[in-house]
């Protein structure tokens, strides 16, 4: 059967099908004129009772043809060597030696419309190298144009720059500070985004959440969206302060602004279902319920989690990793030895067991008297907005 937008000649005259459907022995097709008095104008034929024939027309790669007709050719030429899920563009052997395990994400995103992954694999197993997997595979299928990638401030910021660009050759610009924000800034028009002109981006959590690279954040979109140590990023309610809601927010923000999601973390899970089922959020909404929990097992099909116990050899099925033989030790602490902790134990009066509870308590009090500090300059700084 003759397809919509052939052109075919019918009764001495060129034409174009509309519409083609099946009349018992027969075909209907519904023709439109392309020349001559009745141009423009349709008639419903029946074929074969009336001869139509489609114009073929021999492709001369010498000579210049229409625009239209060379990009129909060119589409379906891209789509002939469209690939599977099941082969892969960006695996090159050279500058990666690529355990089997580490593919397994890959081959997920891409089975896929949207790859909205959390990649929970445990410590030492490569997550870096598995989103850096995903995100060159997203590139050269032209899936992804525009990546973001946030992680926490420090050594770990410098790791996924130098590992993007030495074992993936993607250079990342990296966004961490108020002054580089700005000279990107420079080179654009008055009013202009700079995130919008900066594809492979890479920022830190604690750069991000602030309000004004936030608000810039919320004004641009990118095709995929990597959040590393997601874990920081759960929905803690009232136990939370005011840091942790600002972690959120930006994670909800980027969810939002993104087709594609990877969150990174090792410690998916804290023990509460509820934080757990908040991370599982960020990926689709659906998952989750108007209570905060889980719907059902529908999640695990957006959850990569593997420890090193799980991790075998196909061939010999013995475990790639050696098992770690933790023993414990007992360390005497005496004024000879450790005289700087014999002097705070004597100081607090406190015995061993009695150390860690001291610390943790400081901590929260010198945590509350910070946020306290945050709060009280937030307050005078509106109040000096509103003076002026």
């Amino acid at each position: 059967m003759l397809l919509p937008g052939t052109q075919v000649e019918a009764r001495g005259l060129p034409w174009e099908v509309v519409h083609a459907e099946p009349a018992g022995e027969q075909h209907r097709f519904r023709l439109r004129c392309l020349q001559g008095d009745l141009q423009g104008m349709e008639i419903d034929l029946l074929h074969p009772f009336e001869p139509i024939l489609p114009v073929v027309t021999e492709l001369d790669p010498g000579r210049a043809g229409r625009l239209r007709q060379w990009r129909l050719y060119h589409d379906a030429f891209l789509l002939e060597r469209a690939l599977g899920p099941s082969a892969l563009l960006a695996v090159q052997p050279g500058r990666l030696d690529i355990a089997p395990y580490q593919l397994v994400p890959v081959m997920r995103a891409l089975r896929v419309s949207r790859p909205r992954l959390l990649l929970a694999d445990g410590v030492g197993l490569g997550k870096t190298v598995e989103a850096g997997l995903i995100m060159a595979e997203l590139i050269a299928r032209r899936r992804a144009h525009r990546i973001l990638v946030v992680s926490p401030a420090g050594p770990l910021l410098e790791q996924w720059h130098r590992e993007m660009r030495e074992r993936f050759g993607l250079r990342f610009d990296l966004v961490r500070s108020a002054g580089e924000l700005q000279e990107i800034r420079r080179s654009l028009v008055l009013g202009a985004n700079p995130f919008d002109h900066v594809s492979y981006c890479l920022t830190s959590v604690d750069f991000a959440k602030q309000e004004k690279v936030l608000q810039e954040l919320e004004r641009t979109v990118w095709d995929l969206v990597v959040i590393d140590e997601a874990h920081h990023c759960v929905r803690l309610g009232a136990s939370g302060d005011w840091e942790d809601s600002r972690r959120r927010r930006l994670a909800e923000v980027l969810a939002r602004q993104t087709d594609g999601l990877l969150l990174l973390t090792a410690t998916p899970h804290d023990g509460f279902d509820a934080h757990f089922a908040s991370v599982v959020e960020l990926l689709d909404p659906s998952l989750v319920d108007g209570r905060g929990a889980l719907r059902g097992e529908r999640y695990r099909q957006h959850v990569v989690r593997r420890l090193k116990q799980h991790v075998k050899d196909p061939e010999t099925g013995e475990s790639l990793f050696a098992v770690r033989q933790v023993t414990p030790c007992a360390v005497p602490f005496g004024r000879g030895t450790h005289p700087a902790f014999a002097a705070f134990q004597q100081a607090t009066g406190l015995d061993a067991a009695g150390v860690r509870p001291y610390l943790k308590r400081l901590v929260r009090e010198q945590r509350a008297v910070t946020d306290g500090q945050r709060r009280g300059m937030r307050y005078r700084r509106a109040h000096a907005r509103q003076r002026s």
